[in-house]
């Protein structure tokens, strides 16, 4: 399992500088496209989320729904692969819903037939029930009390189909709450993205976090994305999750890339036990209905 960090699972970008983004600057940069850029690997996150509900399901979902959706990648996404697939989006703020409007549904055939967006709180139910729902990059940590953490598990169940699938990422590890920051440069250098892990307070469970974008003129945008959360462990979220109703709930850990052991290779397998590393990136997914026949490969021990 590899000790990586905050979206490693995300591949670096390669190749040469496009003439735009060599002019890329603070003045110049729109936020939105850099997160995206950075943070976002959609084609991935559909391929797992898909693949995994055809293995533990036997058919294809057709109807998914993005919590927490912001520019809705994973959905815009998830509708390019069928034009039978529908979905829905749920975030309360419109800006990123506007911006991925604009960008990320423009060769989306049909998209506006086949795509609701819900400018509501993720606990309201969907229009029709989905047979995939995710929540991503950690959002909803936002629940920082068990009891709303809770509240928001038992909602997405009820809203699911019989059958549904619910699918979080995670991380997790001692370096995980370490107060550092971790810099990767972004499609052959045009930028550089700073995680910077702010805050931890064991006591809590408070967990302040940011995203800065480092540009090659030497600007920088601070702060672009602050978050106040609450760390959630993954022990501590399967517990609620089952709590909530589902019946299973199968922990995917990321592998380790072959020629650098400290990256990912952004493979995750289903493993009920997981490596002790110093930092891990993760898949939690909730089954509602009957639980999948599929078993966990048997670990091979360690030579001491």
């Amino acid at each position: 399992m590899s000790s990586t960090t905050r979206n490693k699972k995300h591949k670096k970008g390669k190749g040469s500088l496009k003439k735009k983004d060599r002019r890329l600057n603070r003045k110049s940069a729109d936020r939105l496209d850099l997160y995206q850029r950075s943070v976002n690997s959609p084609e991935t996150d559909v391929d797992f989320v898909t693949e995994q509900f055809e293995a533990l399901r036997g058919r294809s979902a057709r109807h998914f729904r993005e919590d927490f959706c912001g520019t809705a990648a994973m959905a815009a996404e998830f509708l390019k692969r069928d034009i039978k697939n529908t979905a829905e989006g749920f975030d309360l703020d419109p800006e990123p819903v506007t911006w991925g409007k604009n960008r990320n549904f423009a060769k989306v055939e049909d998209w506006e037939e086949r795509m609701t967006f819900h400018l509501t709180d993720v606990r309201n139910p969907a229009d029709k029930r989905p047979d995939l729902t995710c929540a991503q990059n950690f959002s909803y940590w936002y629940f920082k009390e068990r009891a709303e953490l809770l509240g928001y598990f038992k909602s997405v169940y009820a809203d699911l189909a019989e059958d549904g699938l619910f699918v979080v990422d995670l991380y997790g590890g001692p370096e995980a709450m370490s107060e550092m920051e971790e810099e990767r440069e972004i499609d052959g250098g045009a930028f550089t993205y700073v995680w910077d892990q702010k805050q931890y307070n064991p006591g809590s469970g408070e967990y302040n976090t940011a995203i800065h974008f480092r540009f090659n003129d030497g600007s920088e945008w601070k702060n672009a994305f602050e978050y106040n959360w609450r760390f959630w462990h993954l022990t501590e979220l399967r517990d609620v999750m089952f709590e909530a109703g589902f019946t299973e709930v199968r922990p995917y850990f990321e592998g380790t890339d072959e020629d650098d052991e400290e990256e990912g290779n952004g493979i995750f397998d289903y493993d009920e036990v997981g490596e002790n590393c110093e930092a891990w990136l993760g898949y939690l997914i909730a089954l509602k209905g009957p639980k999948s026949s599929e078993t966990a490969p048997k670990k091979k021990k360690k030579k001491k």
